[in-house]
Parts: structure tokens; sequence; C-alpha cells
């Protein structure tokens, strides 16, 4: 009777359910005094004439002892009870019938007896289930014969043995496995009820029957490879139901069809618009949960709270801020095993979940579907992979499983328990303008996990993680592999521009080995910068205008898409390491010498009495070694303090708290919220910000006021040449390099604290030449390119050396130990011929080999090119006081610096920590600095012709 009266109903509201995706939502409580209600429709019913809806609102019933009277209840007097029709008060008696025995409350006539009486039912009959009346037994002798009938569910069900043949009493029926702990059980819970729920929802379309199917298939991860199995029965009903669906029940919805994910995950049938704004309508979602008992009864559809999506225990941070929309949350916790155990009720709770919105006339439900990560089809896991079009999505889902893993052979303690290892909510707004506040429908992606009794004994600990998701797809991928795509041609053409440069730098006519080196190398190092440019755009745009909307205009970037965002920031930082390594390579092989401008005088000497003589004053060589161990110190000398930017940085972004800005959520704050996570590439937004000013502060810093008004060093170096008379001749290429006119503006500096003190008056006074390499001029540094000549003669002086310094020479420095005369004639001659020569040739003193001096053209300067042809005469370009900074650390800031941030990302990236990311910056940046250091002092004592020891 209630099957026919459902199917009425089923009948009745079929027209009104065109999608079972969207329901009105009706929960028992809507329901009134007069009506039940009906789980799988999700509708209120009226109740049958003289009866009236329990208080769980799921049937219609009388309360204890009360009567029908005019359709309502009426309480019976104390001394009697109300009759099984609920319609007649009876006198209270102490007859117990038997079970095979009816209760008789009426005369034939319909009035009422006086007290209850006990009639035994006639052979061939067994009393009804409301005991009023004796009913035809389906089988001989109201018994149930085991020869053609089998007794389900310990002995209270007799089924027809005919109609179980579908479902054999075999082992591989109650098999339950359990992947990923490799574990088979025989489960004594699917033993005593699989095949009495079987018959009951397919033979007799009982509805709890049914739902009890849709849990065990839920416990067993939806399989149905296996000849008999719960699944089996959803086999021809995967798919959304429809109003054509009507033959379906009492079959729950369960499986959406093959291939549906794409299509499901991309509908735009929820007509709500959610605010990005707290406090505002529709600033948080709002879940529903139709709930079930294992064995499929119903227990109540509600609201669904946060914190039944976890297994942690206690109270959670924030919980009830997980819905909020365009945040993300993220909550996980370590449980042990025994605690695991222990929780929970003790049967399972199975959950159908819906999204509840108004459409502006009624509160609808629209379905949640899930994403369960084990599902297993053959030896594939079709829900572990990114193709959406292979997703078999799913409708229930449970915590925790102690039950399935109970083994007939131990029924005493679960084998194996499931648990939800992890649950994520991923909800996708629409990106369409008029669609604003929009959003696709929402899934949960579901890992279940297992533990054995070895894990209980062992006290392992598991963790459990929840986390809410909203994301916004986007075409900043698109737009991101479209900048890369455009720019890599500026790059290519740029750095081939660079390494045309280069190879005229080097005297390279033809293309060889050396320049696709060369070109492969300049290509990493602008190819780095450029990735890592977009990378930082994208950071800044999404941080600021997430952080900054006041309606739903951007929101983050899902997680695949920051992963790929971080891939960019390694790929960058991997190659910027190549260039940096050039950078120092070339820096600690450049060849340097010291032109000293120093002539021997000739002083007075009285040998005797009355008798004078003359004598040539020696040369002093501590002016050289002077300027060698400035040069030395300035090698690693840079334009901010690194270890003061990144202390500055870590101090704002952890102590003062705008790494917090990072936070996904759209409000701005200082306090770090322990469940609303970091997104990395707001993380990586906020780096760069605090960052950029942090550099700009301390640039600005140094350059205004510092090298103002306080110390320069680069222009102390240049003083100090012309103090000391001593020019810094630099070749960084074949024929390419920089010039320091140190010619003291007095023809001499090697003289005694008076005089000395005497020049730099005279030179404040104005009173001598300019320091310049031209009369009257102050261009002290230039740019040079010298003619091939030259540099072949360079190479004949200093060939003689090589051989005496790899003989002279320990670990790799100039340290000379006992050289003997004739070595040392031949390196103070070397050294005397490089003096002579480089000073005639400055001098304009040499007929075949001379050098002008200009400007360079806008061009050059710009793209940082020489037009001229060194091979017969040299070129000197006036620069801007400091060109020769380019063979230090100091004249690549820009390099250094981008590489800084470039690391600092890296291991940002990498550990998600600002703290750890700046202490291996610091660290990595200081060994590079030593390392600089320690070859530039090698390279200088070598090249110079200046013992190692004497480099401070």
């Amino acid at each position: 009777m209630e099957l026919l009266y459902l199917v009425i109903i089923l009948n009745v509201v079929k027209f009104c359910l065109p999608n079972g995706e969207i329901v009105t939502y009706i929960a028992p409580k809507n329901c009134s005094d007069h009506e039940f209600y009906v789980p799988s429709l999700m509708l209120c019913v009226l109740c049958d004439d003289r009866k009236k809806s329990s208080i769980d609102r799921l049937s219609c019933i009388c309360d204890k002892n009360n009567r029908f009277v005019n359709k309502v209840c009426e309480p019976c007097p104390s001394n009697t009870i109300v009759s099984l029709d609920r319609l007649h008060c009876l006198k209270r008696t102490n007859v117990s019938c038997g079970s095979k025995d009816i209760e008789l409350e009426t005369e034939v006539n319909g009035s009422a007896l006086a007290s209850k009486s006990c009639i035994r039912c006639a052979p061939g009959t067994q009393p009804s289930v409301d005991r009023a009346k004796c009913l035809p037994c389906p089988v001989t002798n109201c018994t149930c014969p085991l020869t053609t009938h089998e007794l389900l569910l310990d002995g209270t069900l007799c089924v027809f043995r005919a109609n179980l043949t579908s479902w054999p009493d075999e082992k591989d029926t109650y098999i339950v496995e359990y992947d990923a702990v490799s574990v088979t059980v025989e489960s004594d819970y699917m033993k005593k009820h699989l095949r009495a729920f079987l018959h009951e929802c397919v033979k007799m379309k009982h509805r709890t029957a049914c739902e009890a199917l849709g849990n065990l298939c839920a416990i067993q991860m939806y399989k149905d490879e296996r000849k008999v199995g719960p699944c089996k029965v959803f086999k021809d009903y995967r798919r959304i139901p429809t109003s054509s669906d009507a033959d379906r029940w009492p079959i729950p919805w369960l499986y959406y069809g093959e291939g549906d994910a794409s299509i499901v995950l991309n509908r735009k049938k929820i007509t709500a618009k959610y605010s990005i704004k707290p406090g505002k309508h529709n600033s948080n979602l709002q879940l529903v949960a139709a709930r079930y008992h294992l064995n499929g009864s119903f227990i109540n559809i509600s609201e669904l709270r946060p914190v039944e999506f976890h297994l942690c225990p206690g109270l959670w941070s924030g919980i009830e801020s997980a819905f909020r929309f365009g945040a993300r949350y993220i909550h996980t916790c370590s449980i042990s095993a025994k605690q695991m155990v222990s929780q929970g009720t003790p049967e399972p709770i199975f959950y159908d979940l819906y999204l509840q919105y108004n459409d502006g006339k009624s509160n609808m439900l629209y379905a949640i579907p899930l994403l369960v990560r084990n599902i297993k089809v053959g030896t594939i896991y079709p829900n572990k992979g990114r193709d959406t079009s292979q997703w078999l999505l799913t409708r229930r889902m449970f915590l925790l499983d102690k039950f399935s893993g109970v083994s007939t052979k131990i029924p005493s303690s679960p084998t194996v328990i499931q648990y939800l290892k992890s649950i994520k909510l991923v909800v996708q707004a629409q990106r369409e303008i008029e669609n604003e506040g929009n959003i696709y429908p929402p899934f949960i992606v579901l890992e279940y996990d297992q533990i054995t009794n070895e894990n209980i004994s062992l006290g392992d600990v598991f963790l459990v993680t929840f986390t809410v998701e909203f994301y916004m797809e986007n075409d900043i991928l698109h737009y991101v592999d479209m900048g890369l795509g455009i720019l890599s041609g500026c790059v290519f053409i740029w750095s081939c521009i660079h390494t045309w440069s280069e190879s005229k730098r080097c005297g390279r006519i033809t293309i060889d080995f050396w320049t696709v080196g060369q070109f492969a190398i300049t290509c990493c190092s602008h190819f780095a910068n450029m990735i890592f440019a977009v990378c930082l755009l994208l950071a800044v745009h999404t941080l600021v205008f997430y952080k900054a909307q006041s309606v739903v205009y951007i929101l983050l970037p899902s997680q695949d898409l920051e992963a790929v965002v971080n891939r960019y920031v390694v790929v960058a930082f991997l190659l910027k390491i190549v260039e940096l390594v050039r950078l120092i390579w070339k820096q600690t092989s450049i060849d340097i010498f010291l032109v000293d401008w120093e002539k021997p005088r000739i002083l007075p000497n009285q040998k005797q009495i009355g008798t004078m003589t003359t004598q040539k004053q020696t040369v002093s060589i501590w002016r050289s070694y002077f300027v060698a161990n400035e040069w030395a110190e300035i090698q690693t000398k840079r334009k901010i303090s690194l270890p003061m930017q990144l202390v500055f940085t870590v101090l704002l972004l952890k102590i003062y708290g705008l790494e917090n800005w990072a936070a996904a959520e759209p409000e701005v704050h200082l306090n770090r919220i322990s469940y609303r996570p970091i997104s990395q590439l707001l993380g990586l937004g906020m780096i760069v910000v605090v960052f950029s000013t942090v550099y700009i502060v301390q640039w600005l810093v140094t350059v205004a006021i510092y090298e103002t008004y306080i110390k320069n060093c680069i222009q102390q170096f240049v003083d100090i040449c012309s103090l000391a008379n001593i020019s810094v001749f630099i070749l960084s290429a074949e024929f390419f390099g920089y010039y320091i006119h140190g010619r003291s503006a007095h023809g001499f500096s090697d003289t005694d604290m008076e005089s000395l003190i005497g020049q730099l008056r005279k030179e404040e006074d104005n009173m001598v030449r300019h320091r310049g390499l031209m009369p009257g001029t102050e261009n002290q540094t230039f740019e040079m390119t010298v003619p091939s000549s030259l540099r072949t003669y360079y190479r004949r002086v200093m060939a003689p050396l090589n051989s005496i310094q790899s003989k002279q020479i320990s670990s790799s420095s100039f340290r000379i130990k006992k050289v003997d005369k004739t070595d040392m004639a031949r390196i103070g001659q070397a050294y005397n011929n490089m003096n002579k020569f480089l000073t005639a040739f400055l001098d304009h003193a040499l007929k075949d080999l001379d050098y002008e001096i200009r400007e360079k053209t806008f061009v050059e300067k710009l793209l940082g090119i020489e037009y001229s042809d060194p091979l017969d005469k040299g070129v000197f370009f006036i620069d801007d006081g400091h060109s020769f900074d380019q063979v230090i650390f100091y004249g690549n800031e820009c390099t250094l610096i981008i590489f800084d941030l470039m690391m600092l990302s890296f291991f940002f990236v990498l550990t998600e920590n600002i703290v750890l990311a700046g202490i291996f910056t610091g660290l990595i940046m200081k060994a590079m600095s030593i390392i600089r250091t320690t070859f530039g002092k090698r390279n200088l004592a070598k090249k110079t012709l200046i013992d190692e020891r004497f480099l401070i």
C-alpha cells in the first residue's frame, strides 16, 4: 500500500521535476501538522483523514493512547487504552496475545468491544503486521521451508530461493576490497544484509532497502565489476533523474552519467548571485545534507555545518566562515588510529549534499556532485587525472566506516576502517560581466584511506584535511603564454644584438662554437628576466585587484595555475644562475694592468765634504700595492646592503604581518588567520612589492644622500688613482675594456706628506692642470676599443710570465717563493716593458698605434655596441664617470638585485616560508661574494704581477 501510494505521488509531481539536479527545498520541519515528509521526493504529502503527522514528520500517527474523533486525536481515559485502529478506547486488561493470534477489538458490525480479546488464526493463515486480521501464509504451514526458501536477516525474512538466483550465497559476494592497504575482507555485515537488501529493493521495491544498497555501494567505492554487488542495481540508472524516470523509483540517484562531468560542472542553472563583501546577502554558501542510516532509513535533511565535514576533534578556528564566498579555507589535523576508532557514531552516516539558494520565489536545492579519487575502473583511477571528460561523478558520501571491515572470522572488531582523508569543496565563479556573482555547480573532491589493526596497535597517526577553494577561470594562463611568446621574439632579437656586440669586442667575425655558446648564455639571461617579469606582473595584478575589488571581478586562480606560475619562477631562477656564473667568471678573468706614471727623479747626494753628486730616486711600488688593494676591496661593493635588504623585507613581511595581506581572502589585515592559507601567488606579489619598496628606499638613501654627501667608493677609487699617479688599464674582452686615467696633475706623487698636502691645496685652488686624459677636461674614465696590434703586444709581453707563474705560483695565486735571478729579471723587465708601452700609447707617442677620444652615439649607448673597427686605431669613449664598474659588482646592480629577488622567490616557492627563504638567499649570496673576492684577488695578483700576500 505504501509503495502504491508513493508511486501515485511520484506521478503527480513528476511534471514539476524536470531535472533531479534542482528541487524546491522542503524539509520535514516545513511540513504542517497534517502532512508527512517523503525524503526521496523532498515533498510534504497530506495525511489520511483522522491522522496527523508524527513529531519527525516522517509519518502520520496519533500520539500514544489517543484515538481519532472528528479527524483529530483525543486522549483515552486513564483506565483505558487505544485500539489498534485508533478509533476506540478499550478497557485496560492484562490479556497478552500469542504470536499466532490476532487482537480483536470490535464486533462484526464495527461496534467496540469492552476490552481486547485474542483469537487464534486458522491453519494456513498468519496474523497481519497490524495484528488486525489473519492473512493466508505465503508458504506451506506458515513456516519457511528450507528446501524451497531461504532465511535472511538472521531468520526474520523468508525468501523464495528462485528469487535469489541472481545473488548466490558465495564468498565473493561479500568481499570488500581495500585498495589503499591491499586487503580484502569477507564482510560480516554484507553477508547478513546484502542479499536481503537486494531482494527487498529489486523484487519488493522497498525504498529503505534501495537506500541501503546505495550506502553499501558508496562503501565499496562504487565498484560494480563483480557479478554480485550493491552497485549493480544502479547500472541502468547512471544519469541525472528526470520526469521520465518515474519507473526507477525507489532506486536513489547515485551516479551521474559517464562522460557527463564536463557538462554537469559547466551548467549555468544556479541563479543566485553571491557577494564578495562580508556581511552582505549571499556572502556565504549554504549547504544542505540529507542524512541516512546504514540500513537506508532516513534521518533528516537540514543545513550542513562545516564541522560535519571533518573527523578532526575539538573546536576549529573560524569554522563558521569556511563557506565564505571568494576565500579559501584549510584545516589539517593529526589524529591517531585509536582515536579514529573510538570517535564517531557506531554506524556510518551517509550524506546526499545540496547547495541551497533562492531563485527569487523560493528556496531551491542544487545537487552537489562528488569526485571520489578512490574510484577504480579496472586498473585505472579515472578521477585522479585532470581530464574532466574521464571523471565519474557520484552523489553519496560518508566520513567513517567501521562496519564493512568487520570480518566474518573476527566479528568482534573491524579488520579495516575506512575514513575520509581529505575533502575539498571546489566552487568556480562565472567570469562573464553579465553573470557577475553567479557560480557554476560546486563539487566536492573526496579521498578515502584505510586503517588496519596493525596501525591501531602501533598507534600510527594520520592526517585529515578539509579545504574550501573558490576560483574563477580566466585567460591569465593564455595571456601569460601569449606574452611569453611575443616577448620571446624580442628577447631573441635582443640576444642576437648582444651576442653580436660581444663577438665584435672579442674579434670573432664568423659564427663558431664560442659564438653559439655566448648566444645560448645570453638567451638564458634575457629569457629568465622575461619569464620572471611576466610572473611578477601576474602576481601583483592578482594581489591588487583581488584585494581592492568591491564586486566580483577576479578570484584567486586555481592551485593548478599557481603551480604553473611556481614552475615558471623555478625555471627563471635556474636560467638566471647561468648568467650569474658567467658574470663572475668574466669578472675574475679580466686582464688588468696598473700603469705607473711616476718617473725617477734625480736628487743631489753629498758623498764627501765639498763634493756633490747626483742619483736617480727609486720609484716606490707601494703606490701600486695600495691601488691594487683598493681595487680588491671594491670588487664586491654594491649600491645597497643585501643583509639590510633581506632583514627589512623579512621584518615587514613576517614581524609586522604584511605577509598576511597574501591570505586567500578579499580582506586586508595584519593578523595571521590559521584557517586562511597564504596564497603563493599573492605571497609572491607581496614579496615583490615589499622587496621593491625596501630596495627603492635603500637605493635613494645610498645614491641621493650617502654617496652624494658622505662617501662614494667608486669616485674615491678614481681619486686615489690620481693621488697615486696610477692608471688602471682593463681589458674585459679581446678588444674591449675600460680605462681609468690616474695620471697626477702634479707630475709626481711619490713624495713626503708635506709635499702631498701642498699638491692637494694647489689642486683645490685650481692652480694645476686638470686630471682628464684630454687637456682642459675632467674625464678620467673611459670605455675603449683597442687596436689588434696592442692586444698582440700585450699577449707577447705576458707570454713569458705564464710559464714563470706556472712554476712559481701556488694554489693558482701569485706568490713568489724561490725565484731565481733570471726569472726575477724577466718579471721586472716584462712589467717595465708593459708599463712603458701603455704610457707611450696613452701619450700618443707610438707612430703606428694610436687612439681617438669621442662620445658614443645615442644608438651605441642604447644598444650597448660600438660601431668602430678596432683593427688599426683604438677609440676611447667618454663615459658617465664610472663605466669600469661593469667589471665589478657595483656596475651590475640591476642583474644582482634581480637575481636576489629571483632567489628569494625561488626559496619561497619551495619552502612557503619567507624567513627560510631570506636566510637561504643571504647565505648563498654571501658565498658567491666570497667566491668572487677570492678568485678576483687571484686574478688581480696574476695580471698585475703583485704578490697576493700584499692584497689584504
